[in-house]
């Protein structure tokens, strides 16, 4: 919570007990710098400095012109200053040098420069990031820990944290997807915690007068004496468990014996897994105990009486969770999906269609994008390759469209009807201008693009009516870093050019929403 604090005096700019503090101490000092312990700072202040290591970990320079942030001193690529990772010690000189300093008027990366300083696989990195030196939008700090760039109390608690390995994480995983009632998984979960308010567990907190178990008498209520050892539930599990097996299921741990019954993949003579039938098993025989607790014992089922009850239930409750889901909601409201014919269709007539797609192997990974401009009759006009560097997918499809409409530019086109297979792409193009957003720059430049004095049409495409553009992306790897422009189709991309004048269909599954009667 100090760390919102601190972030909001970073970036809140309106806010006016963020403007007083920082021009009461954070003066003449930008960007993290202003969070200093400053001589004599109020309690406040103080405070929030307490955050500001955290800030620091999970605080980076957002790039747009690339004149605010540092470009060796910053933290703006890595989760480390660029200097830390120099091939040879950086220079005073260099630490003041700005990103924008390393980029021409085109925004294209002075490789030559920074091949001795930096090692390959952060030059493939840096090549996938754009900067605009022309631009008016100022370099900007994002929040790292988080996927939009904004600030979250959640993401910074998960930052917080030290790193650990749960080794129950798999157990917890199986118990919240056991195909039962919501009540039995948390039944099971707190079982798996040894937090049942058995007699033993009531009696330590001095909410019970005596340990003992109220059926038998014998032995202290324990989680295991309940659920396994006394007699009604050891009568049912004596009929279930193999006698090979049983040695091991009545002398084992809670923990283990709840974990080796959790993770057991075998499966019932009903057809039910093993680890829905023993959650639903011992969820029973809690819930005959607490009959027994409350309302007498006499309520309570006997012990061939229980194991019966428990083996219907389970067969009831495991045909009920096969069973059709019925939408009583407005018919047609579930998305469903159909078989469709899917091919490449031509533009109309004073149009031409653009058709890019990007790649990444790894995700984020070596990252390249192509594309290719086809006039009304499926003509080739231009195309192009691009190795992007070390990106994501969805960076890789918006550089494709970057590109895409540079050349279509260059190739003095003035209606263009653009298609990308990616539709996260599209959507953060079509969505709000956000300037914390990783991919902000790029999208702000694609923008401007769409903003210039031409038709321009963007829309989805499935990967079958998309195969030429995604036959240059995958292609791209093999070319230097950067953009190659193709005046001529590959000779191994001519059959899909064929197949898509001559409208060759693939089928295809796809996702369809039908509108709903009222």
């Amino acid at each position: 919570m100090l760390a919102k604090g601190g972030w909001r005096i970073l970036k809140d700019k309106d806010c006016l007990w963020a403007q007083v503090m920082r021009s009461k101490y954070g003066k003449q000092r930008e960007g993290l710098e202003v969070l200093r312990p400053v001589k004599g700072g109020s309690f406040t202040w103080n405070s929030l400095n307490k955050a500001s290591n955290l800030l620091r970990k999970g605080c980076a320079w957002n790039i747009h012109n690339g004149k605010g942030a540092k470009f060796w001193r910053d933290v703006w690529l890595l989760q480390v200053p660029l200097a830390e990772v120099a091939l040879q010690p950086v220079t005073e000189e260099m630490l003041n040098e700005q990103v924008a300093d390393y980029v021409d008027e085109d925004g294209r990366w002075d490789i030559n420069r920074l091949e001795d300083w930096l090692p390959p696989e952060v030059l493939q990195k840096i090549t996938a990031n754009l900067v605009d030196p022309l631009s008016l939008e100022e370099d900007t700090i994002l929040w790292t820990a988080s996927s939009n760039g904004h600030f979250s109390t959640s993401s910074a608690y998960s930052l917080a944290l030290p790193p650990r390995h749960d080794p129950n994480e798999k157990v917890w995983r199986t118990i919240w997807k056991l195909p039962v009632a919501e009540r039995v998984r948390c039944f099971v979960w707190l079982m798996s915690l040894g937090r049942i308010a058995t007699n033993a567990l009531r009696y330590s907190r001095k909410c019970a007068e005596s340990p003992m178990c109220l059926r038998c008498g014998n032995d202290e209520e324990t989680i295991l004496h309940l659920l396994r050892d006394c007699y009604p539930a050891r009568f049912f599990w004596l009929r279930w468990i193999p006698q090979a097996e049983q040695q091991s299921f009545f002398s084992s741990s809670r923990e283990d014996w709840v974990r080796d019954n959790i993770l057991k993949e075998d499966v019932t003579e009903s057809g039910m897994s093993w680890n829905s039938f023993f959650g639903t098993a011992v969820w029973c025989i809690w819930k005959n105990r607490c009959t027994g607790c409350f309302q007498g014992l006499q309520k309570a089922l006997s012990a061939p009486s229980l194991a019966f009850s428990i083996q219907q239930k389970a067969i009831l409750w495991h045909k009920a969770w096969q069973a059709p889901t019925v939408n009583f909601g407005r018919q047609g409201s579930r998305p469903e999906r159909i078989e469709t014919q899917i091919h490449w269709s031509s533009p109309c007539n004073g149009w031409v269609k653009l058709n890019v797609d990007g790649a990444s192997a790894g995700n984020p990974g070596l990252a390249g994008a192509g594309g290719i401009i086809r006039d009304e009759h499926g003509k080739w006009i231009r195309g192009f390759v691009a190795k992007v560097g070390e990106a994501s997918a969805t960076l890789a499809e918006l550089w494709a469209v970057y590109y895409g409409l540079h050349l279509s530019r260059k190739a003095g086109s003035s209606c263009v009807l653009v298609e990308s297979d990616s539709q996260l792409a599209i959507a953060l193009i079509k969505s709000r201008h956000d300037p914390v957003h990783p991919y902000a720059a790029l999208l702000a430049s694609i923008r401007r693009f769409l903003a210039q004095d031409w038709l321009v049409s963007i829309g989805h495409m499935y990967r079958e009516g998309n195969r030429a553009a995604d036959w240059l992306s995958k292609h791209s790897i093999v070319y230097p870093l950067g953009m190659h422009e193709l005046v001529d189709p590959p000779p191994a991309l001519a059959p899909i050019l064929m197949e898509d004048c001559m409208g060759i269909s693939f089928q295809r599954r796809v996702v369809t929403h039908p509108s709903s009667s009222l």
